[in-house]
């Protein structure tokens, strides 16, 4: 249990596979997450011992879309990079100093079930009555699970001592390549998983974006975005020449 989604241990069999995927094999190791409320006995304070309380289906379906949109984006917004990246490195006299980590985010889909109106043919299904958000498995231990950078701030939540800190500064310059090549409209942020596989990305706006429709939940904060260029610290990816990345922050990490 996190603090908005319960992760259950499940398996996907679907009836016409793709060939690669998630799906793609039957029983196919999975995640299935569900958004939830905390509900606290009438009249108790809100630090006493809660139950776990669902959605309506139709406000659960509504998070649940928001949340595949949000992976749909940061998937987009992650390609941009490498995009970026090979282009440079392409193009550029001198190689690479550095290893690119070479990351991904996790597959996933929406599933949703229905009441059946015995009454009517069994073609037409009625109202859905759950839905859920159904992600590839992230391998290893709970300890290799790592939260990179917070919604917050665009610099590491790691220190320089701790493993996996190169690894954030790479996702750090990702915000500044996805921001410069946006315009400064856009990046994700609350990079979280391993250095192989990303999962519950939040992605922050520019406030001229969403026009105040609020696209990406209450994760999108949108002053990150206003502020990007002081607060950014650039780091030795960033730096690289061939990136020819404007400089912004403070001292370079």
């Amino acid at each position: 249990m996190g603090g908005f989604k319960t992760a259950h241990a499940g398996w996907l069999t679907l009836m016409s596979p793709p060939t690669s995927g998630l799906g793609s094999r039957a029983r196919h190791d999975i995640v299935v997450k569900r958004p939830f409320q905390k509900v606290y006995p009438k009249g108790m304070p809100a630090n006493m011992e809660f139950k776990i309380g669902r959605f309506a289906p139709k406000d659960e379906s509504a998070k649940l879309f928001r949340e595949a949109n949000v992976l749909y984006w940061a998937k987009a917004l992650l390609g941009l990079v490498y995009d970026f990246i090979d282009r440079a490195v392409a193009g550029a006299s001198d190689p690479l100093p550095f290893d690119i980590p070479r990351v991904r985010f996790v597959e996933a889909g929406l599933a949703l079930s229905y009441y059946q109106d015995n009454s009517k043919p069994a073609s037409k299904v009625t109202s859905a009555r759950a839905c859920f958000l159904l992600e590839e498995v992230i391998d290893g231990r709970d300890e290799d699970f790592v939260k990179y950078i917070h919604n917050m701030d665009p610099n590491p939540l790691l220190d320089p001592d701790e493993s996996g800190y190169d690894f954030a500064l790479f996702l750090a310059f990702t915000q500044h390549v996805q921001y410069a090549k946006t315009g400064g409209l856009v990046f994700i942020s609350d990079y979280q998983g391993n250095d192989k596989l990303l999962t519950d990305p939040q992605i922050m706006t520019h406030p001229s974006v969403s026009e105040q429709k609020d696209m990406f939940g209450g994760g999108n904060i949108e002053k990150a975005v206003s502020e990007f260029e002081t607060r950014h610290i650039c780091n030795h990816f960033c730096k690289w020449p061939g990136f020819e990345l404007e400089e912004f922050g403070g001292e370079v990490a």
